[in-house]
């Protein structure tokens, strides 16, 4: 489990023009899904899921699938904000 940092995207939920000021973080590799209401708020909770996949990957000795390259995923996601996420504490 060396590779611990993934490419996750980040939207601006601007739902029909509302711009509610939420934003959900989506860690594509692993399916992870998540939202907050900054910025920050939807980055920690996008790192506590990971590390808490990680920690269920090694207990019960699972796989994760490897991370994306970020170039590509920053390639297929132009029009949004494509940041790393870590399980690292």
């Amino acid at each position: 489990m060396e590779d611990l940092v993934y490419p996750a995207v980040l939207f601006k939920d601007d739902e029909k023009g509302t711009n509610t000021g939420w934003y959900t973080i989506n860690v594509v590799d692993l399916g992870i899904i998540t939202e907050g209401e900054t910025i920050e708020a939807a980055f920690i909770k996008a790192k506590e899921y990971l590390c808490a996949m990680v920690d269920c990957a090694i207990k019960f000795d699972c796989e994760l699938e490897k991370p994306t390259k970020f170039e590509e995923v920053a390639k297929k996601y132009k029009k949004n904000i494509v940041l790393l996420v870590d399980a690292l504490s």
